[in-house]
């Protein structure tokens, strides 16, 4: 199996484990908390996530290891806005439970930049390995 693949299902995997552990934790045990859109944050989270690694990965195949580090830099930089313009349109569109939907999505995306980070260092041993 190719590599940006392994990348690829490890990240869906990661989300939807996750995704069903926090679901569980909102829904039952603090329903005050569960926002309308909870699905819609996981699957924004799942395929940003996605294109970053098939971005980063596509990327470090091509630069130099010093380049990484702006490939990685840009990714955090489109991360934000993406994360921006999505709160934004929820609060915009939906107008309901901000303080949650907006509580669940920093749970979520701290929780996936740890992952991305864990994901990233595998992508790098992997470019040390290339260049030995």
């Amino acid at each position: 199996m190719n590599f940006k693949v392994k990348l690829v299902i490890s990240i869906i995997i990661f989300g939807i484990l996750l995704g069903a552990a926090i679901q569980a934790l909102f829904y039952y045990v603090f329903p005050q908390y569960y926002p309308n859109w909870y699905e819609g944050i996981l699957l924004f989270f799942l395929i940003l996530e996605s294109l970053i690694l098939i971005y980063v990965e596509s990327a470090s195949n091509k630069v130099t290891s010093r380049q990484m580090l702006n490939t990685y830099m840009l990714t955090k930089v489109v991360k934000v806005f993406a994360a921006l313009i999505f709160v934004g349109a929820y609060a915009i569109i939906v107008k309901e439970n901000i303080k949650s939907f907006v509580l669940i999505f920093m749970v979520f995306y701290l929780l996936f930049l740890g992952f991305e980070a864990f994901l990233f260092l595998k992508i790098e041993k992997r470019l040390k390995k290339k260049q030995q």
